[in-house]
């Protein structure tokens, strides 16, 4: 998993279509979302079942399973791990 972040801070984002990924981060409501209880244990519970999954194949089929509207979250949530992550790696600030 570590790979693939490390591969979407740097604009590959391998387990996502960039049409549904502009999509899903384009509403500008989904911040909201971030503090809904449910929605958050919905969205953390399919994260760890994605992290969870050994190879890329099960991992896409994975994605392919849930509804559209937790897949759009998990792709909010994991674009908010990656500028965390770019954020936390970045040493220096203006």
């Amino acid at each position: 998993m570590e790979a693939l972040l490390r591969h979407s801070a740097l604009g590959v984002h391998i387990l996502f279509d960039n049409e549904v990924i502009a999509k899903a981060l384009k509403d500008g409501n989904c911040e909201k979302d971030f503090f809904d209880f449910g929605k958050m244990k919905k969205v953390q519970d399919s994260m760890t079942e994605l992290i969870g999954k050994k190879s890329y194949f099960d991992k896409m089929d994975f994605l392919r399973q849930l509804d559209s509207e937790s897949y759009e979250m998990l792709i909010r949530t994991y674009f908010h791990i990656v500028e965390n992550a770019v954020r936390s790696a970045n040493t220096e600030s203006h």
